[in-house]
């Protein structure tokens, strides 16, 4: 006999098979989350010429925390915006996979505030955040979104081996997140 899936099952599956959920969603009258981040790296702290390398990631994780959060904001209950004075992007150490429990980078690296007000485009939302040689240096294979300079709500993790970031180089990261 067949197994007809549920929502938090196909949810569950997508998020450690990566496996596109979209038709299923578009079928359920769901909202589907992407989120995908990129890093540019650049020689110093002059991030305006050519960076020498960019990567680029696979999918992230929205977590239970960030997602109330972002509930909480949507029905006016209130909670810190996810805007250019409280939100960072947080770095970390950890290869661990992500869970939707998570409430904190495993090893956090370090946080920088963003550059400017996030940018919504259409269905998208796009944080930039520039790393200076001084910031954030060391082992860099967790991100995520953060609401504060120190602890605060995290609202996704994404776990991608972006190298190793040394006090010679600056790094932009930007994520990118898309309802649909």
């Amino acid at each position: 006999m067949l197994h007809s899936a549920t929502p938090d099952e196909i949810a569950r599956f997508s998020d450690t098979a990566h496996v596109d959920v979209a038709p299923f969603a578009r079928q359920n009258d769901t909202v589907r989350w992407d989120g995908r981040a990129s890093v540019a790296k650049y020689h110093g702290d002059d991030t305006t010429g050519e960076p020498y390398e960019v990567l680029h990631s696979g999918p992230n994780l929205l977590l239970t925390v960030g997602a109330t959060r972002l509930l909480n904001l949507l029905s006016g209950a209130g909670g810190n915006a996810y805007n250019a004075t409280n939100t960072r992007i947080a770095v970390g150490s950890s290869n661990a996979p992500s869970l939707i429990g998570h409430t904190a980078l495993t090893t956090e690296l370090g946080r920088q505030l963003v550059d400017a007000t996030p940018v919504v485009a259409t269905n998208t939302l796009t944080f930039v955040a520039t790393f200076s040689t001084s910031s954030a240096n060391g082992s860099w294979q967790e991100m995520a979104i953060v609401d504060a300079a120190s602890a605060g709500t995290m609202l996704n993790r994404l776990v991608f081996n972006w190298g190793t970031k040394t006090s010679a180089v600056a790094w932009v990261a930007t994520m990118v997140i898309t309802a649909s």
